[in-house]
């Protein structure tokens, strides 16, 4: 074909669309193209023309891979883009995605016939999470198929893994409050968001306060919003003079947003009241749908299974807005 588009001077995408009889080509190039692939006695091969086809057409099926999660994606609209995402990523590379949702990964029979489920079938690959809770060392048979987990609930085995950025998003929160004068912040999260908050808020606040000259030893902190009154005398004892929140406490544990109104925050998570300018993190889920089914391609093409021995991290940074809040936000 690069050929016949060379002594054409045509571009090789002009010739393939002239041989397929495409409408956009004008019939004088294609009856030209057609006349120089004849006298030089040139055919398609019909296995790479029938395999350039599918991947032109983007829905041609290879085969189905499994996501297993502790509760339905509807139940999950706030990650709805980061299904969507996968879904069109799958489609685009010949994979049907099909949901498993078990209600307890605790449960070593639920999850033994889950998987005899995708072994009958023939599937070979499996994504796991977002999930609501943090799970480790599920009774998963591990060494049979290929695996990619998303976001930070399983803590173990160590998988291969597609997440959100938040130490750079933490450094860009940080970066805010620095600009309004802030210099002492203080890092919080909840019991809901721990599993998914505490490593890169403990880090962060070690990092932040390592060199310098007034410590602040208690700089991570997570609320028990049972007892707000713990909480106020942790800001008493430590006086921060900003919070970096893991999800903010407005509209939902008001007690602890009270004692705390008078500080400038910046929250990790997505607000909770729709409608309300503010100005917040956009975690984008998309790319995180895209990333995590790019790599699991990549492992199927590569017949890699089970726990890996060097894990690979995809971690995608957040968006920024200064808008009014969107329904659905979740600190997922």
């Amino acid at each position: 074909m690069r050929d016949l588009a060379r002594a054409l001077a045509l571009s090789p995408a002009t010739v393939s669309l002239a041989l397929r009889g495409d409408p956009r080509i004008r019939p004088e190039t294609a009856a030209r193209v057609r006349g120089l692939a004849a006298e030089l006695g040139y055919h398609a091969d019909p296995v790479v023309a029938e395999g350039m086809s599918r991947a032109r057409r983007r829905d041609f099926y290879r085969e189905t891979v499994a996501w297993l999660l502790d509760r339905p994606p509807e139940e999950q609209p706030w990650v709805e883009k980061l299904f969507a995402a996968a879904v069109e990523r799958g489609r685009m590379l010949g994979y049907q995605i099909e949901y498993f949702p078990v209600k307890d990964f605790g449960s070593a029979t639920e999850l033994r016939r889950v998987t005899k489920v995708w072994a009958a079938r023939g599937i070979r690959a499996a994504l796991v999470g977002p999930l609501k809770s943090e799970v480790a060392d599920p009774a998963l048979p591990w060494d049979e198929f290929s695996w990619v987990t998303i976001g930070q609930s399983l803590s173990s085995p160590a998988l291969h893994r597609v997440g959100r950025d938040y130490d750079k998003d933490i450094d860009r929160a940080l970066g805010l409050l620095h600009a309004k004068g802030c210099r002492r912040p203080g890092f919080v999260d909840v019991p809901a968001v721990h599993h998914l908050m505490k490593l890169p808020l403990l880090r962060a606040s070690l990092v932040y306060y390592h060199e310098r000259v007034h410590k602040f030893a208690g700089a991570y902190y997570t609320a028990d919003l049972e007892r707000p009154a713990e909480f106020a005398r942790w800001l008493e004892r430590n006086r921060p003079d900003s919070l970096v929140l893991g999800v903010g406490f407005g509209g939902w544990a008001d007690a602890h947003a009270r004692l705390c109104e008078h500080l400038p925050q910046i929250e990790l998570s997505p607000p909770l009241n729709p409608g309300r300018e503010q100005e917040y993190f956009i975690p984008d889920y998309a790319s995180m749908g895209h990333s995590a089914v790019g790599l699991l391609h990549r492992l199927l093409a590569d017949g890699a299974k089970g726990v890996p021995v060097h894990e690979q991290t995809v971690v995608v940074s957040s968006g920024w807005s200064t808008g009014a809040v969107s329904a659905g936000a979740d600190a997922d």
